[in-house]
């Protein structure tokens, strides 16, 4: 397996992904009624409060505080645009 091919099948799966895909909650929990978007906002808040007390708790450790904030920083963007993407596929369909 040469190099080209394996940019090839990387190329096709990311060309490919659809928002379930990327947020697999919505298909865990469908976000069709009221009750699901709420737990998938729920679930979401609670990673994004979570990775705000880590920040807190462990972001004073020299190079451990550092490694958690960037590791926090990515999930509470992942939360907030996850969060964000269940409403509009809420709105859409509904």
């Amino acid at each position: 397996m040469d190099f080209g091919e394996i940019f090839e099948r990387v190329r096709d799966k990311l060309t490919n992904l659809s928002q379930e895909d990327v947020f697999p909650l919505m298909n865990k929990f469908p976000t069709d009624d009221v009750y699901g978007l709420c737990k998938v906002v729920g679930i979401y808040l609670a990673a994004a409060i979570l990775m705000v007390i880590v920040i807190f708790a462990l972001g004073w450790i020299p190079f451990v505080g550092i490694l958690f904030k960037i590791v926090a920083f990515a999930v509470i963007i992942y939360a907030v645009i996850g969060t964000f993407a269940a409403l509009l596929y809420y709105l859409k369909y509904n």
